[in-house]
């Protein structure tokens, strides 16, 4: 339940957010108008745009460039006069570092507005990321973004190493685990939900792979692990039926974000019901982290009950699980609400200014809400359930059993009366009876 335990849930979500910006960029990126670029600034250097004989399809790439130097802004009072704008303009040479352009330097005109969320601002030595457009007989550079590549992979890394260094053996356990899940989403989620299928249905064999994966390579093939993802299992399930009913009969639409709307324009193809599926579809993996996490410490804890009471009933290894499960239970709620609710505060900032009738109506605030409330009931569900599945299995085989029947030293119990007057643990020649 700590916080190496929810790490890779953490990783997982940051790769696969890496993954749906890089294939975002390179699958829907918009031709660049090469009327809109300022008109060539007198240099020894080439300019932004270069034009060359010969005409064919539009296509944008990105590659990394060096900032060399940067001239004094200068504000265009003309865009300001006629329509308010501020927009001050500087010269940047920018030299290519890979690539087919790799070495050439290039004289681009960049905007520096009073808005922030599209600027960029540079110095000299700064590498950023360019857009270098082709075809229709031109060429036409432009700075796109900042290269944060190399800061995202550094703080991976740093994140890599505490993680196996504190996690130890386990951790590379965990490790596989994430890389698992990592690619069921960027492999089989993303190009199949791309390809016209359900994506509600799809996410549902993901989390079932996904808890599979994870519970298996962290707790190995035993009674443990599989009671965990029975219990994953059914609150995911629990969590994606109450998600489609308020998607449903709420109704929401699922394009609500600007990034559904992005998308919708470029799968024209797409009936409304794929958004909506898609909504729902982000919801269970959404919530699938902790509905793990629940399951997986319930099933641990009536596993180590089983270990150390004698003959343990049904009763006590279900009232076990059911009490670290309450003890859980708002806490991680919690996470899940505040988790959503942390994606969510320029809009709750917004919400401060709307009257409620409007907010509790609002598209994007019910889906947040609708997102939170579902994963959390089928984190409810999870805890019974498990609990249940738990008592049942590791209680009928008894507490030494696997599940392919073999038992092992490690969960035999001790009796009080093999220890001597010293106090050391002296083995018996059977320990299975658990403390008397």
């Amino acid at each position: 339940m700590g916080c190496f335990a929810r790490a890779p849930l953490f990783l997982c979500c940051a790769l696969v957010s890496v993954f749906l910006n890089i294939s975002s960029l390179s699958a829907y990126a918009e031709p660049v108008d090469a009327a809109k670029t300022a008109s060539p600034v007198q240099s020894s250097k080439p300019n932004a745009r270069i034009i060359e004989r010969g005409a064919g399809p539009i296509d944008e790439s990105f590659v990394v460039g060096k900032v060399k130097s940067v001239s004094a802004a200068k504000l265009d009072r003309l865009l300001l006069d006629k329509t308010g704008m501020v927009s001050n303009r500087q010269t940047v040479e920018v030299e290519v570092t890979e690539g087919p352009l790799s070495g050439q330097t290039f004289t681009v005109t960049n905007e520096i507005t009073d808005n922030p969320s599209f600027n960029v601002s540079v110095v000299p030595g700064q590498e950023v990321i360019l857009s270098v457009v082709t075809g229709g007989g031109e060429r036409e550079v432009n700075i796109a973004d900042y290269h944060r590549a190399p800061i995202i992979i550094g703080l991976g890394v740093i994140f890599l190493a505490a993680f196996l260094f504190f996690g130890g053996k386990q951790g590379f356990k965990s490790l596989a685990g994430l890389i698992a899940t990592v690619a069921l989403i960027a492999y089989v989620l993303l190009p199949m939900s791309l390809s016209g299928f359900d994506p509600l249905l799809v996410s549902i064999f993901i989390c079932l792979a996904a808890a599979s994966c994870s519970m298996f390579f962290v707790a190995g093939f035993s009674r443990k692990a599989f009671a965990a993802v029975i219990g994953t299992v059914g609150g995911v399930i629990i969590a994606g039926v109450s998600a489609e009913l308020v998607i449903a009969f709420a109704p929401l639409t699922g394009l609500s974000s600007e990034e559904a709307q992005i998308l919708r324009g470029s799968l024209d193809n797409q009936r409304p019901v794929f958004f909506s599926g898609l909504l729902a579809a982000g919801m269970l993996i959404g919530a699938l982290g902790v509905i793990m996490d629940v399951a997986i410490s319930i099933s641990s804890t009536v596993t180590e009950v089983a270990r150390t009471a004698a003959n343990p009933s049904f009763k006590l290894l279900y009232g076990a699980g059911m009490n670290v499960g309450r003890d859980i239970m708002g806490t991680m709620t919690n996470t899940l609400v505040l988790a959503y609710a942390g994606g969510a505060l320029p809009l709750l900032l917004l919400a401060r200014q709307m009257p409620s009738a409007k907010l509790i109506n609002l598209d994007l605030f019910a889906t947040e809400i609708a997102s939170a409330l579902s994963g959390s009931l089928g984190l409810v569900f999870t805890i019974p359930l498990t609990a249940l599945v738990s008592a049942y299995l590791i209680g009928r085989a008894g507490n030494t059993t696997s599940i392919s029947g073999k038992k092992g030293n490690e969960d035999e119990g001790i009796r009080i009366e093999d220890m001597p007057e010293g106090g050391a643990l002296t083995p018996s020649k059977d320990q299975s009876e658990g403390i008397r």
